[in-house]
């Protein structure tokens, strides 16, 4: 687990800046090219992991933004140059990452990290739902400005084949924004897939059809979450009235855009009762869908508060898991298992299984040493705590791991 953030001394700062990270051998090789848009060299901030082996004449005379001195002396620079140096984590801050600084602060914030599972266009902090087990609870803030924020991010990022996920918040409550991103993104990133976290709700408006027909993402999935096959359910989970009829009429919308969707339900003490029956009504009624996601609970934000009501031991629905996934399976539709870890699940279970949890947030607990079966696993994420676990976690023996990895054959 890498923290996404750092403090520095920083100098030669004197407006918020988005920066790219790079190397002396990748400067020299690809310039500005390394950047998937418009970018400059005064974009770029140039790695050196020990000045005291480097020409202290030649560091001074390049075209760029700024350096980052990992360690070693202090060259001179002039005022127009950004130096950062003496990180208080000089893992955090690696080549290849675009990276975020503010003249107010310290704080180094890593918003793109090269080679990463989880890279992120965050959206918002507001949100028209308010989910009892909400990882992120919602602000009521104007926080437009990540708008920007992203449209000069993807200029930054790297220009190889990645998944970007955008998130919020909901990011449909600034739709103009959300489709500049979106737009942006296949314009100069096609090869790109995008992610979009949604709850759908606001979807159901019939002008986003064809705005997204015409924009034609090649590669662009909704991820919307549907926590059970009635109202009452799902509109209690959620905390918003109606939700239910729009989340369905949002999807029904994409579906008539001609978008990839994916269907997330989270695994709790209020979904499980019913989750058979919300597989059949997915199957019933959204055949198009082309991801089904079943979910173990983050433990953090609002899970926290709504522990009695949402904590149920995964032990506990294995039976009901599995008839899910088998229905869903058997019918044409493609289904996996996120966020648990393998050792509570039924061995038949594994070929639905994914290591998921975003790198940034995941490890591994004590209970884990010794296990066969970490490079399988998702573990868990870093807000686990002791009464959000399972009575099953145990390390896996090699002849145990041996029933999971047949199942996948």
């Amino acid at each position: 687990m890498l923290r996404l953030d750092t403090q520095f001394e920083i100098r030669n700062l004197h407006a918020p800046r988005l920066f790219k990270v790079i190397t002396l051998d990748e400067l020299i090789t690809f310039g500005t090219s390394s950047c998937a848009g418009d970018a400059s060299f005064d974009d770029l901030l140039l790695y050196v992991e020990d000045a005291d082996i480097l020409d202290a004449q030649l560091l001074p005379s390049l075209p760029l933004g700024g350096l980052l001195i990992a360690k070693g002396e202090l060259p001179v620079v002039d005022e127009g140059t950004v130096l950062l140096s003496n990180p208080r984590d000089a893992e955090v801050v690696r080549p290849g990452d675009v990276i975020a600084l503010s003249p107010s602060s310290r704080m180094v914030r890593v918003l793109y990290r090269r080679g990463a599972n989880s890279n992120l266009l965050f959206m918002t902090d507001r949100c028209n739902s308010l989910c009892l087990m909400c990882s992120q609870p919602p602000k009521d803030i104007d926080d437009q400005w990540h708008i920007e924020e992203n449209l000069r991010l993807l200029d930054l990022i790297d220009p190889c084949a990645e998944q970007l996920g955008i998130s919020g918040g909901e990011p449909t409550l600034y739709k103009e924004g959300l489709l500049a991103i979106i737009d942006k993104a296949k314009r100069i990133a096609p090869a790109k897939s995008l992610h979009v976290l949604s709850n759908g709700r606001l979807l159901s408006d019939p002008a986003w059809i064809a705005e997204l027909k015409h924009m034609n993402h090649p590669a662009l999935t909704w991820g919307i979450p549907l926590y059970g096959d009635t109202a009452e359910d799902h509109d209690h989970l959620v905390q918003a009235e109606g939700a239910f009829s729009e989340t369905i009429r949002g999807i029904y919308n994409l579906g008539r855009a001609g978008q990839r969707i994916e269907i997330r339900v989270v695994l709790n003490q209020l979904t499980i009762p019913r989750l058979p029956q919300l597989a059949h009504f997915i199957f019933r009624n959204m055949p198009f869908v082309e991801h089904i996601a079943l979910m173990g609970i983050e433990s953090t934000g609002l899970a926290k508060k709504n522990h009695q009501t949402l904590w149920i031991d995964p032990l506990d629905y294995q039976d009901t898991l599995s008839s899910a996934c088998h229905f869903l399976e058997v019918r044409g539709m493609n289904v996996s298992i996120y966020n648990l870890p393998l050792c509570v699940l039924k061995p038949s279970l594994m070929p639905f299984y994914r290591r998921s949890i975003s790198d940034w947030k995941n490890l591994f607990i004590e209970e884990c040493d010794g296990c066969s079966a970490t490079e399988y696993c998702a573990g868990f994420f870093k807000s686990h705590s002791e009464r959000w676990k399972s009575r099953g976690i145990h390390p896996l023996s090699r002849d145990e791991l041996s029933h999971y990895t047949r199942s996948m054959s």
